[in-house]
């Protein structure tokens, strides 16, 4: 049983929880939530939007207090600690907390100012200078890119050098250069040792994690290396070419098919692996050919989807 004399048994972890459950009112928001974060590690929670992510996030910031579970955070316990645990750690929300009307100095001093900070405007200096937001120190934020201004927010995020970050979706919406930007600046503070969750429903994003967290309904579907996930569900993926190949897609039922999409001139279906010899045999009699390849982690969030949907 998982108590945090347990946990402070386990230095090597920043981070460790285990039986997290959140309700509101009939509805399971996040169940058994169970991990544990060694510095230097980026974990993410994977899966489509409703599958408790957010939540997850809230409940390890100590915003709100779980209905069963516990554990630590930087060794302050999650129920009786929480204040400490909202001041020592980082948390980056989906929405902006930054003022729309004051400029990134303002909003950097500011945030500096709440953490409790000696020189408030040396801090924000200080992160000015590390995220190249020099040209931008009198613009009000609500006048920035939104790839600059999810810059300024994860620059206040880190105004008190927390060792642990909660980013909830820090890069959606943003184009590939800016989601770049984030991730080298994420790689880098892993390096540093800094724990590091965060949630999104981009697969391609979620792929850059050492170890996924695939949430569905409040529930964890499966857990490891991005890999180790996309392995551990019986379907497989199959691409198929022939001609007029992409009109086969309307005639595969939906109970044998759980996904299809063009990719280039070609059809990949996703195919749970007792309906492989219907499917194929299928294709076959339309005149076209098929070559079995391993599942994606968005593959593998689609089988928990197209389940989910058969239990309703």
């Amino acid at each position: 049983m998982f108590t945090p004399e347990t946990a402070r048994s386990a230095p090597e972890y920043a981070l460790a929880v285990r039986g997290l459950t959140k309700r509101f009112g009939r509805r399971v928001a996040i169940e058994d939530l169970t991990l544990s974060v060694s510095p230097g590690e980026i974990c993410g929670l994977a899966g489509a939007n409703g599958g408790g992510k957010s939540t997850s996030l809230r409940l390890l910031a100590g915003l709100i207090a779980p209905d069963n579970g516990g554990g630590l955070v930087l060794g302050c316990d999650l129920l009786r600690s929480a204040r400490r645990v909202r001041h020592e750690i980082g948390y980056l929300a989906q929405r902006s907390a930054l003022y729309p009307t004051l400029s990134v100095r303002e909003n950097l001093r500011f945030r500096a100012a709440v953490f409790g900070s000696p020189d408030p405007a040396s801090a924000a200096d200080l992160q000015i200078d590390a995220f190249g937001l020099a040209d931008f120190t009198a613009v009000s934020v609500g006048q920035l890119s939104g790839g600059w201004c999810r810059q300024v927010e994860l620059a206040a995020t880190l105004i008190h050098r927390p060792r642990v970050l909660l980013l909830d979706e820090p890069t959606a919406g943003l184009d590939p250069a800016a989601r770049q930007a984030i991730w080298r600046r994420l790689i880098s503070l892993a390096t540093q040792g800094t724990a590091i969750v965060l949630s999104t429903h981009d697969f391609v994003e979620a792929q850059r994690c050492a170890r996924i967290l695939l949430l569905s309904e409040g529930r964890i579907r499966a857990s490891g290396s991005p890999h180790e996930v996309a392995a551990q569900f019986d379907a497989l993926a199959l691409i198929v070419s022939g001609p007029d190949v992409l009109s086969l897609a309307d005639r595969l039922q939906s109970r044998l098919v759980l996904a299809a999409h063009p990719m280039g001139n070609d059809l990949r279906l996703v195919v749970s692996a007792d309906a492989r010899g219907s499917v194929e045999a299928l294709i076959v009699s339309q005149g076209c050919r098929s070559t079995a390849t391993s599942l994606t982690l968005e593959d593998a969030a689609l089988v928990v989807a197209h389940r989910a949907g058969a239990l309703l």
